[in-house]
C-alpha cells in the first residue's frame, strides 16, 4: 500500500459499526465534521465539511492530513485524486489533527484553502482503553464573513484615521475671512488675489518658503468656495513614501497586489470628492506621479493602481510648493508640461521679514488663541513687540506661531516680557537690567549717574554679540552717536562699584 493513498473500502470496513448510525446525524449539522485515525488518515466527512473545503471526496478520503497540508501556505489545484499534489505544497493549510495527535489534546486553528476560503477548525481526540489517539474528530465552521467583515471594519477604520488625521493636521474648521491676520501692503495684496480665485474652480499654485502660510491660504480659497461645504483634504507629499504615493493619492483597485484590501482603498482624490485637495510640496513629486497628475489635471480623471479603467474625479486642486519651480524645469525634475498647467493662478506670498506689519497682529492672534486654548490669561508687555519687529523670523509664520504657544504652556507668571524671548535677544542682553543691583550704601551716586552705569552695561554686552554700533543702535532704534556717546560716560565714569 503506498505511503500516502489509502483505499477507502479498507477504513469503512474497519470502522463502519461507528459511521453507520452517525450518517443521518452528520448530514444534518449545519457545521462541517471530519474524522481521522490515529495514523492521520482522513475516514469519513459530512456533506458540510466537503463544501467548506470546496474539494470532492475523493481528494480527501483515504488521504493523510499532513500531506495534504501546506506548510508554507502555497497551494496546488486541488486534484480529483489528490494524486499529482506536491509533497511541499498541499491544498489546505491549518489542519488540527496533526497537533492533536502529538498532544493527545484538543486543538484550534484557522484554516485557508486553495480557493481563498477561511475556516474555523476545532479538533477533539477520541482515546482508546490505553490512554492512546483512536481518533481525531475535528468540527469546521466557515469564518469568510467574519473575516471579510474585520476588513472592512480595518477599511473603514484606516478611512476615519486618515480623515481625522487631515482634520487635524489640514482640515481644521474652515477659515472665515477674518481669521487670516494681514496687515502689511502685500499680503493684503494676496489676499485680495486669493478672493478673486475661490469665486472660480481654477487650479491654483501658491509659492512661498516653509512656514509663510500657504496652507491658510489655501484653506481660506478653499472656504471663500462653492466647495466651502464639501471636504478640505491637505495632503503632505513629503510625508508619503515614494512606494506609497501613488496609491495614497489616487487608491487602488481591488486585488491590485498582494496584500491589498479585497474590496480596494480610495484615494485621497477620493476622500475629498467634491471638495477640495490641497498639495502640499508638490515640487517633491517624482516625474512619474508628476505624469499621473497631469493627466488629473487635463482630463479630471484618475487612474487607480491595478485599474485598467480611468475614473472621473471632482475635485478641486490646490498646490503649494517652497521650490522654484523654474529651475526644477532647468534642471528635469520637474515636469515642464505640468508646470504650465499650474500656471493658471499662481499666488507668491513673502516671507514674514519682509512683512512686518503682520508681525504684532499676528503675535496677538496667537497668544489669544492660545489663552483660549489653554484657559490662559497672558498678555505682552509694552516691550516686547519692539522685540519680536526685530527678529529675522527664519521660520516665517510658523516659528512665531510656535514660540507663542511654547511660552503660553510653560510659563508661570502672566506678563510676557522680552525676557522670555531669549533666542530673540543678545547673547546676555535678556538680564542686562540685573548688572546692577542696589545695595545699602552707593557712595553717594545721583540717579543719573546710576542709569549711565546701568545703560554702558546693557550696550557694552550688545557691542560684545553685534561688534558695531551700527548694529547696535538698529537694535534699540537709536543713533550710531548716542550709542557711542553713552558708551564713552560710561567707560568715563567707571565700572559699576560693587
Amino acid at each position: 500500500m503506498s505511503d500516502t493513498t489509502y483505499e477507502v473500502p479498507y477504513f469503512q470496513e474497519k470502522y463502519g459499526h461507528l459511521f453507520s448510525e452517525m450518517d443521518a446525524i452528520l448530514n444534518v449539522l449545519h457545521e462541517g465534521v471530519c474524522i481521522s485515525n490515529a495514523d492521520g488518515v482522513i475516514l469519513k466527512m459530512n456533506p458540510m465539511y466537503e463544501r467548506l473545503c470546496g474539494l470532492p471526496p475523493e481528494a480527501l478520503l483515504g488521504k493523510k492530513v499532513s500531506f495534504l497540508n501546506s506548510k508554507e501556505g502555497v497551494f496546488d489545484e486541488a486534484e480529483p485524486h489528490a494524486d499529482r499534489v506536491e509533497q511541499k505544497k498541499g491544498i489546505f493549510m491549518g489542519a488540527v489533527s496533526p497537533v492533536i495527535l502529538k498532544s493527545k489534546r484538543p486543538a484550534s486553528s484557522v484554516q485557508q484553502t486553495s480557493g481563498g476560503r477561511k475556516n474555523l477548525l476545532h479538533g477533539y481526540p477520541v482515546l482508546n482503553a490505553d490512554g492512546e489517539v483512536e481518533l481525531v474528530v475535528t468540527f469546521i465552521r466557515d469564518i469568510s464573513h467574519l473575516t471579510l467583515f474585520k476588513e472592512q471594519i480595518e477599511y473603514h477604520k484606516h478611512i476615519f484615521q486618515t480623515f481625522w488625521s487631515n482634520v487635524q493636521h489640514g482640515a481644521r474648521e474652515v477659515t472665515a475671512p477674518d481669521a487670516v491676520v494681514v496687515e502689511s501692503p502685500a499680503m493684503k495684496q494676496v489676499m485680495s488675489q486669493a478672493r478673486k480665485v475661490a469665486a472660480t474652480d481654477a487650479t491654483v499654485l501658491i509659492l512661498g518658503d516653509t512656514g509663510v502660510g500657504k496652507g491658510e491660504v489655501a484653506r481660506y480659497i478653499h472656504g471663500q468656495s462653492d466647495r466651502s461645504g464639501s471636504t478640505f483634504f491637505c495632503a503632505d507629499c513629503t510625508s508619503i513614501p515614494e512606494n506609497l504615493i501613488e496609491s495614497e493619492l489616487f487608491g487602488y483597485a481591488r486585488g491590485a497586489f498582494s496584500g491589498a484590501r479585497r474590496e480596494g482603498k480610495p484615494g485621497y482624490f477620493d476622500i475629498a470628492a467634491g471638495g477640495t485637495i490641497f498639495l502640499d510640496e508638490i515640487g517633491e513629486l517624482s516625474l512619474n506621479v508628476q505624469a499621473k497628475l497631469l493627466r488629473v489635471l487635463q482630463d479630471q480623471e484618475i487612474m487607480q493602481v491595478g485599474s485598467l479603467k480611468p475614473k472621473k474625479i471632482d475635485t478641486r486642486i490646490i498646490a503649494a510648493t517652497n521650490v522654484n519651480l523654474e529651475e526644477a524645469v532647468a534642471k528635469g525634475t520637474f515636469r515642464q508640461d505640468l508646470y504650465y498647467r499650474l500656471q493658471v493662478s499662481v499666488l507668491d506670498i513673502p516671507p514674514l521679514k519682509e512683512r512686518r506689519e503682520d508681525i504684532e497682529p499676528l503675535a496677538r492672534y496667537f497668544l489669544e488663541r492660545y489663552n483660549l486654548k489653554y484657559r490662559k490669561q497672558f498678555y505682552f508687555s509694552d516691550d516686547v513687540v519692539p522685540v519680536l519687529l526685530r527678529h529675522g523670523w527664519a521660520g516665517n509664520v510658523r516659528e512665531l506661531q510656535n514660540m507663542i504657544q511654547g511660552i503660553v504652556i510653560t510659563l508661570d507668571k502672566n506678563v510676557i516680557e522680552p525676557e522670555d524671548f531669549p533666542r530673540l535677544l543678545p547673547k546676555g542682553a535678556a538680564h542686562a537690567s540685573e548688572s546692577y543691583v542696589p545695595v545699602k550704601g552707593q557712595g553717594g551716586k545721583s540717579l543719573k549717574e546710576i542709569m549711565v552705569e546701568i545703560e554702558y552695561d546693557i550696550l557694552k554686552k550688545a557691542m560684545e554679540t553685534c561688534h558695531s554700533t551700527e548694529k547696535v543702535a538698529e537694535m534699540f532704534r537709536v543713533n550710531r552717536t548716542t550709542v557711542s556717546r553713552k558708551l564713552k560716560a560710561g567707560k568715563k565714569q567707571g565700572p559699576t562699584d560693587s
